[in-house]
């Protein structure tokens, strides 16, 4: 039931979002020819399903603006995190991917909502792959730097290790 619900407000909000604005799809004239990439260190704590609490989540995310897909109105901007997930002998380490489409809604400040996809590696298994969604907030600082947060439900074929996360971010842009 969760799952139909977050992908019903996901294809809603695409859909009355491609409404309002125009889309390009590998777009030839860059309206963001800066692809203004960032890196940040991430950390909180992430809650797995399949155990009886939660645990440390940290690692590195490289961001950067979409280049495939532009929106006229908004930014879409790619996110790929490494984490690792520590829990006294339980570690799990996951690459994701996280477009993220972001609303501008002060100077500085940033709104984002998107999927995710990944691979998660648990030590001792096999490797599971991993879906979700996430919403996050920017604030940019300076013009180089920000800080964030991040929530973001993750399901996995796997339903041990599907989890809720709980992230913050410090990082740095290198316009």
């Amino acid at each position: 039931m969760t799952k139909l619900l977050l992908s019903s407000l996901i294809i809603l909000g695409v859909t009355l979002s491609a409404q309002a604005e125009e889309w390009i799809l590998f777009p030839k004239d860059k309206q963001n020819s800066n692809q203004n990439y960032g890196v940040a260190l991430i950390g909180g704590s992430a809650d797995l399903d399949g155990h009886a609490s939660s645990g440390n989540l940290y690692g590195v995310e490289f961001s950067l603006v979409c280049p495939l897909v532009q929106a006229s109105e908004h930014t879409i901007r790619q996110n790929i995190s490494l984490t690792k997930f520590d829990k006294k002998s339980f570690d799990m380490y996951s690459l994701e991917v996280n477009p993220h489409y972001l609303f501008q809604v002060e100077e500085s400040t940033y709104l984002g909502i998107g999927p995710s996809l990944g691979l998660s590696k648990i030590e001792g298994d096999d490797i599971v792959t991993t879906f979700g969604i996430g919403a996050s907030i920017r604030t940019d600082l300076t013009e180089k730097l920000f800080i964030g947060a991040e929530f973001r439900k993750v399901y996995a074929t796997d339903s041990n290790f599907a989890n809720v996360r709980f992230i913050g971010k410090v990082g740095y842009f290198f316009k």
